[in-house]
């Protein structure tokens, strides 16, 4: 459960960077750098559930080791 908040959170962001590159560097109006944005971001999702899981279990080794 725990890996779905990271991965929510990481996704929010990478989202985020996406669009505010696009926004400021190429010049994309708000509503079409934020579309594009969500879509250069679709291939990354995989990736993405997979290291928030990874970081998700090191997290919880270093805060519980007993578990």
């Amino acid at each position: 459960m725990g890996a779905m908040y990271l991965s929510y959170g990481l996704g929010l962001a990478m989202v985020a960077v996406l669009g505010a590159i696009l926004w400021g560097v190429v010049g994309f109006r708000i509503d079409k750098a934020a579309l594009w944005a969500v879509l250069l971001f679709l291939p990354f999702t995989p990736i993405l559930a997979l290291m928030s899981r990874v970081l998700w279990i090191y997290l919880d080794q270093t805060i519980d080791p007993e578990q």
